[in-house]
């Protein structure tokens, strides 16, 4: 459904690109935390809980930087919720550091860092889990801030400074979100309107493939078949080259007949292949070439292939076994995700799924 889709499952090149994106705003972060440290040092009374901060907010870059790696992809929810967890300890903990001297809300670099990492995971998740993690991590940045600035006995509400460090933070997420959003629906959009000409395509392509078998199975006919029977009438006879030239033929002919099936170039990629109602025909010539391509980086790791029906879709679940060469690396991991939208590929399962319109 589009609300769960991502633009990085949408679109996995665009999200290795994204990674840079996501360096920028972590190192951003680091420095801001520096240099308002700095800058307001007076302010820190307990090095324990600005020390532990810190190791927070960098366990958060790292959680970060790693999901966004083509090689972890996809960017999982539980890596959204495992920065979110870190980001709020890391405001938890400086704001410790500070407690009791936080007059004023300036120099708390928690929640500033916090917007900058949730702006990076605009690229990788869908816009309403981003939403509804943000505002539930501004209440409590909020709260954690009215909190500092009660025993600070600031001069202004405390509604105020909570005010102050939790709108930077909601308007990252929203922000973030809306380009989540923005994005997948121009990339439907975008497939929408593409996989009607490579259905075009591959039906025109299919449609010449045809027609050249059935020339090739009536040229075979025509040309050998036909007139080794009428020799074998005119004879009268059989002998042991005789049997020998028909076993020939005959192979020749079920070859032919084979490939016009459409369906023996899945069965010459796997070891075992179960797919009985033939559904793995009804891909297209793109999505073939995706999946030989996965099959040929697998091809000593002997992968097998189940295809069968999954609601309106077709389901290709494709596994392989332990050990020997062979993998599937991030660029080819990255063309899969981008040829067969939502694609599921557990590596250390050894299994992938794919689903296609059929």
């Amino acid at each position: 459904m589009p609300h769960r889709l991502s633009p990085q499952l949408l679109d996995p090149l665009g999200g290795v690109t994204a990674q840079a994106f996501t360096w920028v705003l972590t190192l951003g972060a680091f420095a801001t935390s520096i240099a308002l440290t700095i800058i307001h040092r007076e302010e820190y009374r307990q090095a324990a809980p600005l020390v532990a901060a810190f190791a927070a907010l960098v366990a958060a870059g790292l959680v970060l930087v790693m999901s966004s790696a083509p090689r972890r992809a996809p960017f999982t929810w539980r890596s959204a919720l495992a920065l979110h967890l870190l980001c709020l300890a890391a405001v938890g903990f400086e704001a410790a550091s500070q407690w009791g001297a936080n007059a004023t809300v300036r120099s708390d670099w928690g929640p500033i860092a916090f917007a900058l990492l949730v702006m990076a995971t605009g690229c990788f998740r869908p816009a309403v889990e981003i939403l509804a993690m943000t505002a539930v991590s501004s209440v409590l940045v909020a709260g954690t801030t009215m909190a500092g600035s009660i025993a600070a006995q600031a001069t202004l509400p405390p509604g105020v400074y909570g005010g102050l460090t939790a709108g930077p933070l909601l308007a990252a997420g929203a922000g973030a979100a809306a380009f989540s959003a923005t994005l997948v629906s121009r990339l439907l959009s975008w497939r929408e309107h593409t996989s009607g000409l490579r259905a075009e395509n591959a039906a025109r392509l299919r449609s010449r493939v045809r027609a050249d078998l059935r020339v090739e199975r009536l040229t075979l006919i025509e040309g050998e078949v036909a007139p080794f029977l009428r020799e074998l009438l005119a004879r009268g006879e059989t002998d042991a080259a005789s049997a020998i030239r028909a076993r020939e033929l005959g192979e020749a002919l079920r070859g032919a007949l084979v490939r016009e099936a459409d369906g023996v170039w899945l069965d010459d990629l796997v070891v075992s292949l179960d797919d009985p109602d033939g559904l793995a025909t009804r891909m297209d010539d793109t999505e073939r070439a995706a999946l030989e391509a996965v099959c040929a980086a697998l091809a000593r790791r002997r992968p097998s292939a189940v295809v069968g029906r999954s609601g309106d879709r077709i389901l290709l679940t494709l596994r392989w076994e332990r050990g020997g060469p062979g993998r599937i690396g991030p660029e080819l991991q990255a063309m899969v995700r981008s040829i067969f939208p939502g694609a599921r590929m557990h590596l250390t399962s050894r299994v992938v799924e794919l689903e296609f319109d059929g």
